[in-house]
């Protein structure tokens, strides 16, 4: 993830290195039918269609990294995608995703605006309190 991040913020152009990165976290539930599958789970699914709010299945948690580019005169963000961990419930999915955000930090050591993007679910201590590990970085919480 080290190596993607540092390879994806040299893609941004220098007259758009004032402008914020975007850290995007996520998770997917993948659906198995069946219970053979290695460390498929009963999982919470709050979208779910199916008649229950509980499928069998896996739940990835992603990062993705969004940096500025220029398209026909314009800034768009390209989002480069950093890495993915299944979660196995031996830890809770936020301290799964601090962890990945801890592993991409370094790389924004220069960087001023970074800007973490997540589901309002994941706005407890476990990842707002990442922040608090990096001196030059504040957290806001909308």
């Amino acid at each position: 993830m080290n190596t993607t991040a540092g390879i994806a913020l040299k893609l941004i152009p220098e007259k758009l290195r004032l402008q914020p990165v975007f850290l995007c976290i996520d998770d997917t539930m993948v659906s198995k039918f069946g219970k053979k599958f290695e460390d498929v789970s009963k999982l919470f699914d709050h979208a779910a269609h199916n008649g229950s709010n509980y499928l069998n299945g896996h739940c990835f948690v992603s990062v993705m990294l969004c940096v500025p580019v220029w398209n026909k005169s314009k800034i768009h963000y390209l989002s480069v995608p950093l890495g993915y961990r299944m979660w196995q419930k031996k830890e809770s999915k936020l301290e799964l995703v601090a962890s990945m955000i801890r592993q991409v930090m370094p790389q924004f050591r220069d960087r001023k605006n970074v800007i973490i993007l997540c589901d309002s679910w994941y706005v407890k201590k476990n990842l707002v309190s990442i922040v608090d590990e990096y001196e030059k970085y504040e957290s806001f919480v909308a």
